[in-house]
């Protein structure tokens, strides 16, 4: 009988797959799904191969057949346009890109009425993102698929989880950790229809992020807090911290505007913007403080202003004892004076070089100076060069006194600002890594649990 049945084959020119399709596909109406006299659902069997593929099958037994009468013929790979297809679509895609034409499908069909079929597609869906650990967010995006018009009872989705050697790797800068799927169904007027959530988790990659942003935000502010609380002897640096200060801040906030062009907008502050926003804080109170400490210090040595023993013992400094050398009572008196006299005669003092005054008298007669005196107008001009001499000798002498005392008292204010500087140094700089660590401590945090909605 085979023989014979080959011959026949022979006769009309058909080989046993052709005339395979024949028979399969006389008085097959694609347009009406399989179990429809039946009354029973089509179970489709779904799940993503690869990242872009999803594999689809399903039964029709008017498809089925006996490989004994074919030629031990188990499956056909005939084009999709021949058979009934399931119609399911990602509903929450922004764009859904066919990798193939529709005339380029083709599926594979088993004895047993088993028919498989894979779609490739590119995909952009919508995705609700949690963007308060950003850098270290995880984030849980789904590709949901539905039926559009089917029901449950004309058709059923049976979805599985990708097989262990499937191509999921995630990009450069999301890390692909899990793929998880609900199978679900919604209600639609009154209807009952099956849907499948493909969720994945992804991780972002933060290195970019901490070697653009964080380490550069730490690095200036640690050398601004070193530059604005590093103790100086002049009025020059202490200006240029303001300086070196209000220019980190500027460079902080420059860096805050990369950040949030590179975030989506949302009424959440990510954990990135948290930590720029501390170190920006720490800067600004940082110059605040060296600005006032700057003008206290300004007013104190204006002032004159002697720091206190209380001061002292505070700041665990021992007090400079001042000398400050005046011009004495006697070297103040030790002046020419000429003195008239109520008898006609005029009596000159002089200064005698042990410092003893010698008393002079003249007496004029007849316009003539005796050998006794010295002319009364002479020596008056003398005593005024004399005390226009002392005078400024004196002034000049209080105001070299007066500026060794300003300079005493400015660095005894220098050296309790600087204990303040040493300690603000300490104190900015340990915050500055502080607010670091509790920053990269969310990088080991475990991922937070699934939000719902997820679409």
């Amino acid at each position: 009988m085979q023989v014979q049945a080959r011959v026949l084959d022979a006769i009309k020119g058909l080989s046993p797959t052709g005339e395979l399709v024949d028979t399969l596909f006389d008085g097959y109406d694609r347009r009406i799904r399989p179990f429809d006299q039946e009354g029973i659902p089509v179970i489709i069997d779904m799940s993503i191969v690869l990242g872009i593929l999803i594999e689809l099958k399903w039964q029709d037994p008017k498809l089925a057949w006996n490989p004994a009468y074919f030629n031990n013929i188990t499956q056909l790979v005939i084009p999709q346009s021949m058979i009934w297809l399931p119609k399911l679509f990602v509903y929450n895609s922004m764009t859904t890109i066919d990798m193939l034409t529709p005339n380029r499908y083709d599926v594979r069909l088993y004895h047993d009425g088993t028919i498989k079929i894979n779609i490739p597609q590119y995909v952009t869906c919508i995705c609700r993102l949690s963007i308060e650990q950003f850098p270290f967010d995880t984030q849980y995006c789904a590709v949901a698929l539905a039926s559009p018009l089917l029901t449950v009872e004309e058709m059923d989705v049976i979805s599985h989880g990708p097989p262990q050697d499937s191509y999921f790797a995630g990009n450069s800068e999301w890390q692909l950790m899990n793929v998880t799927v609900r199978h679900l169904k919604f209600l639609e007027e009154s209807e009952y229809r099956a849907e499948v959530h493909y969720i994945f988790e992804l991780k972002r990659r933060p290195m970019f992020y901490i070697t653009v942003i964080v380490v550069p935000i730490f690095l200036i502010s640690m050398l601004s807090i070193l530059g604005i609380f590093t103790p100086g002897a002049t009025d020059g640096p202490k200006s240029e911290k303001v300086s070196l200060g209000l220019g980190s801040l500027m460079a902080t906030t420059v860096l805050l505007g990369i950040v949030a062009g590179a975030m989506p907008k949302s009424n959440s502050i990510p954990l990135l913007g948290y930590y720029i926003l501390s170190v920006i804080v720490l800067c600004a109170v940082a110059v605040g403080i060296s600005i006032a400490f700057f003008t206290l210090s300004r007013k104190l040595v204006d002032k004159g202003r002697i720091p206190s023993n209380f001061t002292y013992r505070f700041m665990l400094i021992r007090p400079t004892v001042f000398h400050t050398k005046r011009l004495s009572t006697f070297e103040r008196q030790s002046i020419v004076s000429v003195k008239p006299m109520t008898n006609g005669k005029r009596t000159s003092c002089a200064v005698a070089p042990n410092g003893l005054t010698v008393r002079r008298e003249s007496v004029k007669s007849n316009g003539i100076v005796t050998d006794n005196g010295f002319d009364i107008d002479d020596l008056g001009k003398i005593y005024n060069s004399i005390n226009y001499l002392v005078e400024s000798q004196v002034m000049l002498r209080n105001r070299v006194e007066k500026e060794q005392t300003r300079l005493l008292i400015e660095k005894e204010w220098t050296r309790i600002f600087a204990r303040l500087d040493y300690f603000n140094l300490v104190v900015f700089q340990s915050l500055n890594v502080v607010s670091l660590v509790f920053f990269l401590q969310f990088a080991w945090a475990p991922a937070p649990p699934m939000r719902e909605p997820i679409v």
